[in-house]
């Protein structure tokens, strides 16, 4: 595996800062694709599909970055705790012994970040994540967490998504987001709540790097739509929406601002949602997608699995499958990596598993392969990829066996390991609409 970082997002010593934002809300760019084009039309002018990857952000310092990632600090979990793992950890983690500057709490565990918090430090480690992403073509990120508003700290899930808005690299502007609506079960959804989460999104939406599809239509994400519309439709007298009066809500907040109908795609955690498309669209959502959805992978004894080029066979044939045909288009998932082995823990136990879900980690030429056929598929069906988007589990999801984002490099260097974003990378580039 390649420890060489390549020299299109190699780490980039840059001092000029530009502003992320300063748009007029609702405007539109100079040279906006013209409303009369088809969606084929807009993206054949972009030259390829557009590919956002989700965000896990529990590698910030707080929250349950030491105790349930790193194993830095005592808890159940510390899943890249074991020296086995250390090559999954992002490349921002460094061995507590080489962290002189740090005096240790006793009993820290081998893996550290950040600790104790620094604004800073996650700062300076946001702005390189960004450059990396935004160097190797990928196009935006899908952040997910609490609105702050109706959960304090909100898991802590933000704080990345914080750096970012503040960044004042010059990428951080060009790099475009959405921050998903999170439809956890706990915090219990009622129209007042959605009003503050929406309060709080539009913060977000109004900025010029807010992910736009199609012609110029604000993406906006909703992970477990379900959870929503079980918990609104359950609430008590005037708190009380339906499922349809919802997203209905959600539209009009983003059109209020004078943009146009924003693309509303509904979100299952983690696949399977070709299952609930019917219901979806019923609700009014213009597109259904996984958030994750490996589809090639079986249960078993580690290694003995599918390869990662029969689990991009099986992943192809599902969307030719289960996915067309639904009545409602949608934003085929293309997952990165499935080899969650960190995590095949028992949970009363702590102990490894000796059975899990995976299939085997890619070879070299593989994730290319995938985002290539990736991309045929969807230029292939524009009617039902109409929003000619993928979405990638995941960026940083490095405990669960899925991830881009580059990886710690070997002591005493610590060279970043840019192997897998390399070959995306290259993918990115060379992809073109025929």
């Amino acid at each position: 595996m390649s420890r060489r970082p390549s020299a299109a997002i190699g780490v980039l010593l840059l001092a000029a800062a530009a502003s992320c934002s300063g748009a007029t809300p609702g405007a539109q760019p100079p040279g906006r694709d013209s409303s009369k084009k088809g969606p084929l039309d807009v993206a054949k002018a972009r030259g390829r599909p557009l590919i956002g990857v989700q965000r896990w952000d529990m590698y910030s310092g707080r929250g349950a970055t030491q105790a349930q990632e790193l194993g830095y600090l005592p808890g159940k979990q510390g899943f890249l705790k074991d020296a086995e793992w250390h090559d999954r950890a992002p490349f921002f983690c460094r061995l507590a012994k080489d962290v002189d500057r740090v005096r240790h709490p006793a009993g820290a565990g081998p893996l550290w970040f950040n600790h104790p918090f620094s604004r800073e430090l996650l700062q300076k480690t946001m702005d390189q994540e960004i450059r990396y992403a935004h160097d190797a073509g990928i196009d935006f990120f899908i952040y997910n967490g609490p609105a702050r508003k109706l959960y304090a700290n909100g898991w802590e899930l933000k704080n990345n998504l914080d750096c970012h808005m503040a960044s004042k690299v010059p990428e951080a502007g060009k790099m475009k987001f959405v921050w998903a609506l999170y439809g956890h079960s706990a915090i219990k959804y009622t129209r007042s709540k959605v009003a503050a989460m929406m309060d709080e999104t539009m913060e977000y939406v109004v900025r010029p790097n807010w992910q736009r599809v199609m012609d110029h239509r604000p993406l906006v994400i909703v992970l477990w739509p379900g959870t929503f519309k079980k918990d609104l439709e359950g609430a008590p007298g005037k708190e009380r929406m339906s499922g349809a009066e919802f997203v209905e809500y959600v539209r009009s907040r983003v059109k209020a601002k004078g943009f146009k109908n924003p693309y509303v795609v509904g979100c299952i955690v983690p696949a399977r949602s070709f299952r609930h498309a019917a219901e979806l669209k019923r609700d009014g959502y213009d597109a259904f997608a996984d958030y994750a959805g490996s589809y090639g992978g079986r249960v078993g004894e580690r290694d003995k699995s599918p390869t990662y080029a029969q689990a991009t066979d099986a992943l192809l044939k599902t969307f030719e499958k289960d996915f067309l045909g639904k009545g409602l288009p949608f934003l085929p998932p293309v997952t990165s990596m499935q080899y969650p082995w960190p995590r095949a823990l028992d949970d009363k136990t702590g102990k490894p598993k000796k059975k899990w879900y995976h299939y085997q980690w890619p070879k070299k030429g593989d994730v290319a392969d995938r985002i290539r056929r990736a991309f045929d598929f969807v230029a292939a069906h524009p009617k039902e990829c109409e929003a000619q988007t993928v979405t990638m589990y995941s960026w940083n999801e490095h405990s669960e066996g899925g991830g881009l984002c580059p990886t710690m490099g070997e002591p005493p260097k610590y060279e970043p390991d840019t192997t897998w974003l390399d070959e995306a990378a290259g993918a990115l580039a060379e992809w073109e609409y025929r």
